[in-house]
């Protein structure tokens, strides 16, 4: 991202499960200044990859425990609170949270993360769930150096923000949601009054649906629930599937799960497909 500063924060808390089986490092990196927390859980394999794995709009932590549970079969994950969200300094937008996204790529390749965890810069993943899946697919879109990305139930903030201009009432179900969960009554700090108009204003940058022609030689992992109101599979998943299929430079697998948006009571088998595409010859 351009012009991006980032200043490396040197490793704060160190912190081990009761069991004695669980690492997890609190570590810090800024972007634009401001400083963001996330949680490092380090593989005990050597050569492992990395996931950089981004949580939902109002999550914070170890979502399905899938740091915990990836950690202990080889592979490094590294998750973090968006700026302006629970635990990390600044504002919430958009447009930031693509250059947080940027920032810690750029933390997790330095000498610092190098030295102390092994990272093999090559094998870097990207990812996320909802709010954080669409980041992450978007983020591959803008920067070809991506070549892994998932996306659990990501959605599409361009066909969002089509759905909101043709919808007054939903248009107002969000804006009244966003303002319940503004600092310091919730947990977001937001970059603008109304959040909603940063996406109008820029809806064709994150439209993923027309520019998935920007991912050809990116391998994608898609998942979706059959039960998901919030980002269905008939708008969001099976239409970029589709378009991403078309796309033989792709490659990509989409696995449907019988849930709700939550993935309850298929976390396990989430995870251990996640860690099977991964390892993946």
């Amino acid at each position: 991202m351009r012009n991006l500063f980032i200043k490396i924060v040197l490793l704060l808390i160190i912190s081990v499960s009761t069991n004695g089986q669980t690492i997890v490092d609190t570590l810090t990196f800024e972007s634009r200044g401001s400083k963001l927390t996330g949680y490092f859980y380090p593989s005990r394999q050597a050569d492992s990859p990395t996931l950089l794995f981004t949580q939902g709009f109002m999550d914070s932590g170890d979502i399905w425990n899938i740091g915990e549970t990836l950690s202990k079969n080889g592979i490094n994950v590294y998750q973090f609170d968006f700026r302006g969200c629970h635990n990390s300094e600044g504002k919430q937008g958009l447009m930031n949270s693509q250059e947080d996204l940027g920032a810690a790529l750029i933390f997790l390749n330095s000498v610092e993360m190098i030295k102390k965890y092994g990272i093999d810069t090559e094998n870097i993943i990207i990812g996320g769930y909802s709010y954080g899946g669409h980041m992450s697919m978007l983020y591959a879109i803008k920067h070809p150096e991506i070549k892994q990305v998932i996306g659990i139930s990501g959605g599409d903030l361009g066909i969002f923000g089509d759905l909101v201009k043709s919808n007054p009432n939903l248009l107002k179900g969000y804006s009244d949601f966003f303002q319940s969960i503004k600092k310091p009554m919730g947990p977001v700090d937001f970059a603008f009054d109304n959040p909603i108009q940063e996406l109008i204003d820029n809806q064709e940058y994150f439209y993923i649906l027309k520019q998935v022609d920007s991912l050809s030689n990116v391998d994608v992992l898609l998942t979706g629930g059959l039960d998901d109101n919030v980002v269905s599979i008939e708008d969001y998943i099976l239409p970029l599937y589709r378009a991403l299929k078309e796309n033989k430079a792709v490659k990509v697998e989409c696995n449907v799960y019988q849930s709700g948006h939550s993935y309850k009571g298929v976390s396990d088998k989430l995870l251990t497909d996640i860690e099977n595409w991964i390892k993946k010859e």
